[in-house]
């Protein structure tokens, strides 16, 4: 029923029951549409913005990794100077072409003014030398994936630590080589009588004259030549009061007709330490120094060694 507001008379309308099931249903039908369109507005509302950010991300993600890329070219360059760099150390301190691992020095000592007997150790000898290396491999950086890159570059850099690793302890090793050398001369003087055979000042007799005799001053300071350990140290008939120290691998220095010994024995001296003076003592005809180096107990000439210094 229909009641106008200023009017007396009433209208009647009759609804049938099917008519209001069917407005109900749709009026179902379109709030759930509205419902369903409102929600996939608001779910692509939310895509959009969360797209946004994706695209802001990945934006720095490409600029992130065209740096890694530069710093990757510019790590293999650097590994590859580096590679360089170990190469030329290697020459630099005679260690062949580049082929060859480095090894320790080890086996016998080659006596010549170019090769040095190993630091001090046990006195049985080894070979101190052969012929170490460095083995760089060549390195050229490819136009690759940025995972191969990174793979390649891990290997090659743990190579070159490897390898400069080997070249730090032989450097070091060769350190403690020269370190144990007696390559420099006990004292400042002439050398009054060399090594060989000559005749004897005493008997006259033709026979070798085991060390060099350099003659100086009453009371000059004899030095160590090198490292090592003091084996002897007192009178021994012919050479007066002596000196003999033990410098490792098999070589000995002999210092003898001093007139003063200011180590003794099992003494650890360095070298350039005082180790005495010279003198007159036992078979000299003058003061001097009578110096020798052994190899094993056979005599060798410390003339090999003079040029690689003095005092």
């Amino acid at each position: 029923m229909v009641i106008p507001e200023r009017t007396r008379e009433v209208h009647k309308v009759i609804v049938p029951f099917l008519l209001v099931k069917l407005g109900i249903a749709l009026f179902s039908v379109v709030t759930i549409f509205l419902v369903i369109i409102g929600v996939d507005y608001f779910h692509v509302l939310g895509s959009m913005g969360e797209n946004k950010s994706l695209k802001g991300e990945n934006f720095k993600l490409r600029q992130e990794i065209q740096t890694v890329r530069n710093k990757v070219d510019s790590m293999e360059g650097t590994i590859d100077r580096v590679r360089n760099y170990a190469k030329k150390l290697q020459i630099l301190t005679g260690q062949g072409d580049g082929k060859k691992q480095i090894e320790m020095p080890s086996g016998p000592i080659d006596l010549e003014p170019e090769r040095v007997p190993s630091s001090r150790g046990d006195k049985h000898s080894q070979n101190l030398f052969s012929d170490p290396g460095v083995s760089p491999v060549a390195y050229s950086p490819s136009k690759i994936g940025l995972e191969e890159k990174l793979q390649k570059l891990q290997v090659d850099g743990e190579q070159t630590e490897s390898e400069l690793s080997k070249l730090h302890v032989y450097l070091i090793a060769k350190s403690a080589i020269i370190n144990a050398t007696p390559s420099l001369l006990p004292i400042a003087g002439w050398i009054s009588s060399t090594f060989g055979y000559r005749r004897n000042p005493y008997d006259g007799s033709y026979r070798l004259h085991s060390g060099v005799d350099i003659a100086a001053e009453p009371g000059t300071p004899v030095r160590a030549p090198a490292d090592g350990l003091v084996i002897f140290s007192g009178y021994r008939e012919g050479y007066g009061k002596v000196i003999v120290i033990d410098h490792g691998y098999g070589i000995r220095t002999l210092f003898g007709h001093n007139s003063a010994v200011f180590v003794g024995q099992s003494a650890k001296v360095k070298r350039g330490e005082t180790i005495s003076q010279v003198g007159n003592t036992g078979h000299s005809t003058g003061p001097h120094l009578h110096y020798e180096i052994r190899k094993n107990g056979i005599p060798v000439n410390p003339a090999t060694f003079f040029s690689r210094g003095r005092f």
